[in-house]
């Protein structure tokens, strides 16, 4: 049996970023948006750079998560101020199950960087050790 040089922890970290990539060009397209422009190809070094187990990969993920809940929350904010919640749901319930999936999201961008944290928080020596037995 072959084993997996990449853990599946940081293999789903990498699929989700893939995701995100996706996300990041097309709506960069959409608005015309640079910094989503930039953003997708961060994501594209921060994949290559977690599926080779690359220290510096972490804190690309970090400002990756950082980034998108940040756009997430300024849009949700423009959002409310421009009353597009008065106007296309009658509750306020409607409003927030509306934005379920989105702050799914949320949670799992923050479950990548905890499982890179996880990943990388050991010296890299401590590890191959462990990993020879």
């Amino acid at each position: 049996m072959i084993k997996l040089i990449t853990p599946p922890g940081m293999l789903l970290t990498v699929a989700l970023m893939v995701i995100y990539c996706a996300y990041a060009f097309l709506i960069g397209l959409i608005e015309r948006s640079w910094v989503l422009g930039v953003a997708g190809t961060l994501t594209i070094v921060a994949c290559y750079g977690t599926a080779m187990l690359r220290p510096w990969s972490r804190f690309l993920v970090y400002l990756l998560t950082t980034g998108f809940v940040a756009k997430l929350g300024y849009s949700i904010y423009f959002a409310v101020v421009a009353g597009y919640f008065d106007y296309q749901f009658a509750t306020s319930s409607e409003a927030v199950r509306s934005l379920a999936p989105s702050l799914l999201m949320a949670l799992i961008s923050f479950a990548c960087s905890i499982i890179v944290y996880r990943h990388f928080r050991y010296p890299r020596a401590a590890i191959s050790v462990d990993a020879a037995e």
